[in-house]
């Protein structure tokens, strides 16, 4: 079965002790709060992002109306910062998420488990196989430590994330299967976890049972949650790191 980059985790298995586990994994998870970009301005619009739109003269016209028409105004000044998703410490002041939780928002900041709030900002985000890079401000958090090898089908998970905007709550669960999302336009493979999932928790890490990251959630359905294997997130966090110093 693939796994990426790293081979089956062959070691002897480690009973969970999930409560020690998640405190020690909290210094490095934070909780992701964003703002929707307007409406009235018509920027979380997908066409938007096609080069030239933005200048377009009949778009700007076309925009004017559907906010007129759909009282976009009136809508935009009930926006609020809310937490939306999970990320996790790797390096220094860097936090790996998924692009979908950073994607369309106006304004970025985090929260600690140790409760502070700081600002962030987003260093680049690769849509198509949902990894996101951003950067906090003050001291860099206690980065999480990574697994070189990936948990075996039917291996103990845990996932860490912010479900229905509470932060750092956690969910257990094993490893479904590794495989390829038809739905997704990305051709890698991701892991297939029993975690329990619902809207916020994308963007959390997932750990295994020595506390070690093995994967970010990206989206759930049901009772299985497809996560983002930890060597491809890195993988992309570093072309993204490439790109920007381009």
């Amino acid at each position: 079965m693939r796994r990426g980059t790293l081979p089956p985790d062959t070691r002897p298995p480690v009973a969970p002790d999930w409560p020690a586990l998640a405190e020690r994994a909290m210094p490095s998870v934070v909780a992701l709060a964003g703002i929707d970009k307007p409406y009235g301005t018509g920027q979380n619009n997908h066409a938007w992002r096609i080069p030239g739109v933005q200048q377009n003269a009949a778009t700007a016209a076309l925009t004017r109306i559907r906010a007129w028409h759909r009282d976009w105004p009136k809508e935009d000044a009930k926006r609020r910062q809310r937490i939306i998703c999970g990320g996790v410490a790797v390096e220094g002041n860097k936090v790996l998420t998924v692009a979908h939780c950073v994607e369309g928002q106006e304004a970025l900041r985090v929260r600690t488990a140790a409760g502070e709030w700081r600002e962030a900002r987003v260093i680049g985000a690769d849509i198509s196989r949902d990894v996101a890079l951003i950067e906090i401000e003050g001291d860099p958090l206690p980065p999480i430590p990574v697994a070189g090898v990936m948990p075996r089908q039917g291996q103990d998970v845990m996932a860490i994330g912010s479900p229905g905007g509470y932060g750092f709550a956690v969910g257990v669960g094993i490893v479904a299967w590794y495989g390829r999302d038809a739905a997704m336009l990305s051709p890698d493979d991701f892991m297939l976890v029993t975690a329990s999932i619902i809207g916020g928790n994308s963007g959390g890490v997932v750990v295994n049972t020595r506390g070690e990251a093995v994967s970010l959630v990206s989206y759930g359905y049901g009772i299985y949650t497809q996560t983002v294997p930890i060597d491809r997130a890195q993988a992309v966090a570093a072309e993204i790191e490439r790109r920007v110093v381009r």
